[in-house]
């Protein structure tokens, strides 16, 4: 997953289309939280602020869903996600050590400074 500069998803090497920009910030929100649970009344007011439409949690939930369908295509229906998962009273994103750019710039920093 590409978070600098525009957010893009890489699926075995080749970009797949997340469309909107509520459902890439969610993604974003939750990449920048590098695995930890993100409460889902943070990432409503992160969304739409202090005017959340009615059904923001319904809508945040829609969001989630798609954006499971493209994160997991060949997850079947119903099956326990991987890497979208719900926990506590929120969402975290689980992705394999090593796929987010931002992570794999702070190791090089790291390691440059080492």
């Amino acid at each position: 997953m590409r978070v600098l500069g525009p957010v893009e998803v890489l699926l075995d090497g080749e970009p797949i289309a997340v469309r909107g920009n509520q459902p890439l910030a969610v993604l974003a929100i939750l990449a920048a939280a590098r695995g930890r649970p993100v409460a889902a009344d943070r990432l409503i007011d992160d969304l739409w602020g202090d005017l959340p439409p009615a059904g923001a949690a319904a809508v945040l939930q829609s969001h989630v869903s798609r954006l499971r369908r493209a994160l997991e295509p060949h997850r079947p229906p119903r099956g326990a996600a991987s890497l979208l998962v719900r926990e506590s009273a929120g969402y975290a994103l689980r992705l394999p050590a090593g796929s987010l750019d931002a992570a794999r710039f702070e190791q090089g920093v790291r390691a440059a400074d080492g």
